[in-house]
């Protein structure tokens, strides 16, 4: 009877230690699962290849290009230029729309004095004359003291050139470089009566 007690001892702790042996077992295989949850395996899907099939090559990723580009011509790859064309503004004519340019005053409103540089006697007298026809306003001939001039110039007052060029046009002098701003000194001139234009009488028109 002893030896029947023994044997079922025996078996019980034959039967303990594999229920421990595979407790064990299932602890370490649940602590696997729970450090690595992820661990899984990605399993290729993609049949094999058969011979004589091209395998696909690698594709770059597509390289950023600028707002420009993408404006351009997708296929081409060529950064596209816009070109901004800037267009000037017309010039503004400050002279206002029939105005017109400056001109000299009458004849009428413009005095003039001749001065006799030469020896020809008369020569101042006549050519005022010539003026009154053309209705300037008249001073008295008068002379010139000095040696005589070769050719005629035309002296003007302050805001008088332009009539002073238009007299050089009737004498058919040259405007540019026949005509002078006043005598600073008028001494030269006999009974110099201030006129807004002096005709200094050369050679060249004296009669």
């Amino acid at each position: 009877m002893n030896s029947q007690a023994g044997e079922s001892n025996s078996g019980a702790a034959v039967r303990g230690l594999l229920l421990v042996l595979v407790a064990v077992v299932v602890g370490v295989l649940l602590l696997r699962s729970v450090d690595d949850p992820e661990d899984t395996t990605v399993t290729d899907t993609a049949p094999p290849a058969a011979p004589g099939d091209t395998l696909p090559t690698a594709t770059e990723a597509p390289t950023p290009t600028s707002a420009a580009a993408d404006a351009g011509d997708a296929g081409s790859g060529t950064v596209a230029t816009v070109a901004t064309t800037v267009t000037a503004a017309p010039a503004t004519d400050t002279t206002s729309a029939g105005a017109e340019p400056f001109q000299p005053r009458p004849a009428a409103e413009v005095s003039v004095q001749v001065a006799n540089s030469t020896t020809v006697r008369g020569a101042a007298g006549r050519l005022t004359d010539r003026f009154k026809t053309l209705s300037y306003i008249t001073k008295t001939p008068t002379n010139y003291v000095g040696t005589p001039i070769d050719r005629t110039r035309i002296y003007y007052q302050p805001g008088s050139l332009l009539e002073a060029r238009a007299i050089a046009g009737v004498l058919e002098l040259d405007a540019d470089n026949d005509v002078f701003p006043m005598l600073a000194d008028t001494s030269a001139v006999q009974g110099f009566e201030t006129p807004d234009v002096l005709v200094a009488l050369g050679t060249d028109l004296a009669e």
